[in-house]
């Protein structure tokens, strides 16, 4: 199956909870701590400008370490509101899921391998 990158708003906008940060370097979050990472930099852009516009988060110009300007972005009280959203919503989901993984398994068994 194909990742799509589903709940990529989720993990930038906690990511942001940790401070201030720009689109590579959130793309390298990603890759680093996501257990499973089907999201890119184009998915990531793509992301930032939606929330961006949405006005779960803000954008400004700072700089880098070579101070060369770069769009950094930060969460807002709106999307804090929408990452406490994200919770609820997961937690639903994944007690959903955790049912499916446990009836599959109870139908698996040992005539089913």
């Amino acid at each position: 199956m194909k990742h799509t990158g589903r709940h990529t708003d989720a993990f930038l906008l906690l990511f942001l909870t940790e401070g201030d940060s720009y689109g590579g370097k959130l793309l390298q979050k990603c890759e680093e701590e996501l257990p499973i990472n089907p999201i890119d930099s184009a998915i990531i852009y793509r992301t930032l400008k939606k929330l961006e516009k949405d006005g779960a988060v803000e954008s400004y110009l700072g700089t880098s370490d070579s101070d060369k300007p770069i769009r950094m972005y930060k969460i807002t009280l709106v999307g804090e509101r929408r990452l406490k959203d994200f919770q609820t919503d997961i937690a639903e989901k994944m007690k959903n899921l955790s049912f499916f993984l446990n009836k599959y398994e109870e139908w698996k068994g040992p005539n089913h391998d």
